[in-house]
């Protein structure tokens, strides 16, 4: 399905719109559950998350790219691709630029040369802090020539790093993989006081059982049932130490059958059970 720059500016909310030009246009999208079908564009795009994490698909390779606040993706114009948030909530900033822009903003940047399929490039702390202040929830008491100026020098950054050319690996390297179990712990930490199988947490990243904990243990020198052992035992210390609870609800919180389960956790891992701890006096 084909999305022309002229449908994007008609379809996207005012509240939405950073910046807007006859030529270029800035978007803030994402939110709950986000994920769209395959499409393109008659302009290019750059897509950017500001939290959580994105899987990209594109026409020109099988394997999924991860994007984070870390890396953002240029897609030229024409290219098929579909994009999907790894877990409920993701927002991204998203630049549409024509021809005319490109060559307004960027002349001696050829996307056609620098990126003839979709490429990731690293952000660098210039580019995420005029997010933050493009994107926080202070923008709409802020002048809009204000922001107009913030997205302009938003879109300029941006098309610098592409031009230095300096491309992130492919969605297989190593690289990606850190996203992805970032990922996979953050969901971990969003579920402690549930058993999720391993097999579904590995689906939601398409990868295999055997694929995710591979992975998973290669970047943190945990298999993810230790992880999670661990992240409960370390919760459950903090809510003892920081609330009036009761053990036995702390257990709960925190994924222990009972509370009898969270002292024999603690003894294994801190060499002391619930009651003690709270005994021990913290200066």
């Amino acid at each position: 399905m084909l999305r022309s720059f002229e449908q994007i500016l008609r379809s996207v909310p005012p509240s939405r719109l950073l910046d807007a030009g006859e030529h270029r246009a800035v978007v803030a999208g994402g939110g709950v559950q986000y994920r769209t079908q395959w499409h393109w564009h008659d302009c290019a795009m750059i897509l950017m998350p500001t939290s959580g994490t994105i899987a990209f698909r594109d026409e020109t390779r099988r394997s999924v790219m991860y994007l984070s606040e870390e890396r953002f993706i240029v897609v030229p114009k024409m290219q098929a691709h579909e994009s999907q948030a790894i877990r409920r909530l993701s927002n991204h900033v998203v630049l549409y630029l024509t021809e005319p822009a490109l060559a307004q903003f960027a002349p001696s940047v050829d996307l056609q040369r620098h990126a003839k399929k979709p490429a990731m490039f690293a952000t660098t702390p210039f580019i995420r802090s005029l997010l933050r202040l493009c994107c926080t929830g202070e923008r709409d008491a802020a002048p809009k020539q204000a922001l107009d100026h913030l997205a302009t020098a938003l879109l300029v950054a941006m098309l610098n790093r592409v031009e230095q050319g300096e491309r992130l690996s492919s969605a297989t390297g190593d690289d990606h993989g850190g996203v992805v179990v970032a990922e996979m712990r953050a969901t971990i930490d969003e579920r402690l006081d549930q058993d999720v199988p391993i097999d579904d947490i590995a689906a939601a990243f398409g990868l295999s059982r055997r694929h995710a904990t591979r992975l998973f243990r290669q970047h943190t020198g945990l298999s993810i049932g230790e992880y999670r052992n661990r992240q409960r035992v370390e919760t459950a210390r903090r809510m003892l130490a920081e609330t009036s609870l009761s053990i036995g609800e702390v257990a709960w919180r925190t994924g222990f059958e009972s509370g009898s389960g969270l002292s024999r956790a603690m003894r294994r891992t801190l060499g002391v059970s619930p009651g003690a701890f709270r005994r021990i006096p913290f200066t």
